[in-house]
């Protein structure tokens, strides 16, 4: 099963793109970039199982005007703008089902899901070196599919070349939930409480994480890169506190991957 956890993987690995937007957006030509990598986390945060799973990264860029797959995510600018962009989001959730925990397994399915939202972001380079930038960014999506809610994504990045070819990144992001999240993915009914005997539990909308990664990005040589990521979530509230988390996972949890690109 992939989690949303590996999404999130593969939302940070797409710091492997930036390689590209610069030569875009001086240029104004077409610029594409595609690669892939392994991802590992837990099945579902607040899961302790971990696994792999494979995951594709790809933007396609003119100008200020991108598309990016980050992931099982799409995003796009629409606004003729270097430094501050906005535009559609679209992504593909897994839900949660099959899972390795026998006990969590026995819950209803959480459904897949089929994101459907807006990004908003800027960033602003040369901050305190000539090679550094910030950036923020803001996703909100709602699922159109399934009955998992809407969410909120709120980041905030800062990255540093080292060299020309050599950068890093450390990535610090929330994520808001409403109520229909939580209860789809923390909440124990009193049908699901008979069936895993996890106690009743009702979550409540809230900040569900916290979550720190830290990236590096090397460009090989004019077409190839390749990079890495490492981080960790953290949940809270009545997300930390549910008996899925406390009784049959963790709190906390890490994540990586790996990943290739090439750019055209």
């Amino acid at each position: 099963m992939m989690s949303k956890c590996y999404v999130r993987a593969g939302v940070v690995a797409s710091v492997a793109l930036v390689a590209g937007e610069t030569s875009a957006q001086e240029t104004n030509d077409w610029d594409v970039v595609v690669g892939g990598g392994a991802f590992f986390g837990p099945e579902y945060l607040g899961s302790k199982e971990y696994g792999f799973a494979p995951g594709i990264i790809a933007s396609v860029q003119k100008g200020p005007y991108f598309v990016k797959f980050n992931g099982l995510t799409a995003t796009a600018n629409v606004l003729p703008f270097e430094s501050f962009y906005a535009g559609p989001l679209i992504g593909y959730g897994t839900g949660r089902k099959d899972v390795k925990d026998k006990v969590v397994d026995k819950l209803p399915d959480v459904d897949a899901e089929l994101w459907v939202g807006g990004v908003v972001g800027g960033g602003y380079a040369g901050l305190l070196l000539q090679r550094d930038s910030l950036g923020a960014n803001l996703e909100i999506a709602h699922d159109v599919m399934g009955d998992s809610g809407t969410t909120a994504t709120f980041s905030v990045g800062y990255e540093i070349n080292a060299t020309e070819r050599l950068a890093f990144g450390v990535d610090l992001s929330t994520t808001f939930v409403d109520g229909a999240y939580a209860n789809a993915y923390y909440s124990v009914t009193s049908a699901g409480s008979a069936a895993s005997g996890l106690n009743r539990y009702d979550s409540d909308a809230g900040f569900r994480d916290v979550t720190l990664d830290v990236s590096s990005r090397f460009a090989v040589n004019e077409h190839w890169g390749v990079g890495g990521m490492v981080g960790g979530s953290v949940l809270l509230g009545s997300m930390a506190d549910s008996p899925i988390v406390k009784d049959r996972g963790e709190a906390t949890s890490g994540h990586g991957s790996l990943f290739l690109w090439y750019k055209f």
